[in-house]
C-alpha cells in the first residue's frame, strides 16, 4: 500500500489449506489497513511533497534487478571473473612450486640443478 512518504508491505503467512480463505477475505483485510491521517497516498500536496525520480515500475524494476542483480553480474562478467581467478590461482601455483634464479641469473629448478 502506497503513503505519502513510503509504502506499507503486509506478507500474509499461512497453511496451503488457508490460501482459499485469504483470497476469498484480501480485500476486507486490506481496507482494514490504513496510513494516519496527514500521511495517506491522497494527501499528497504537490507544494511541500517531493515527487520521486521513479515511478511505481521503477520500484518493481528496482525489485526485481535487486534479486537478479548477483546473477546477471555473474552471466555478463563471467569470463572475465573466471580468467582472473585462474590467473589469480596460476600466481599462487607458480610462487609456491615456481622456479627461482641464482646468483648469475640462471634459472634454477626446483631439484637445484641449473638450466643452461
Amino acid at each position: 500500500m502506497l503513503g505519502r512518504s513510503g509504502y506499507l508491505m503486509l506478507n500474509a503467512i499461512g497453511d496451503m489449506d488457508v490460501l482459499d480463505k485469504f483470497e476469498k477475505e484480501k480485500d476486507v483485510i486490506l481496507a482494514s489497513v490504513s496510513f494516519n491521517n496527514g500521511n495517506k497516498y491522497a494527501n499528497f500536496d504537490s507544494k511541500t511533497d517531493k515527487l520521486a525520480a521513479y515511478g511505481i515500475g521503477g520500484l518493481i524494476a528496482g525489485k526485481v534487478l535487486a534479486k537478479v542483480g548477483f546473477f546477471a553480474v555473474i552471466l555478463k562478467f563471467g569470463k572475465i571473473i573466471f580468467l582472473a581467478i585462474a590467473a589469480f590461482f596460476g600466481k599462487f601455483r607458480k610462487r609456491i612450486f615456481g622456479t627461482k634464479k641464482d646468483d648469475e641469473g640462471l634459472i634454477v629448478k626446483n631439484d637445484n640443478t641449473p638450466e643452461v
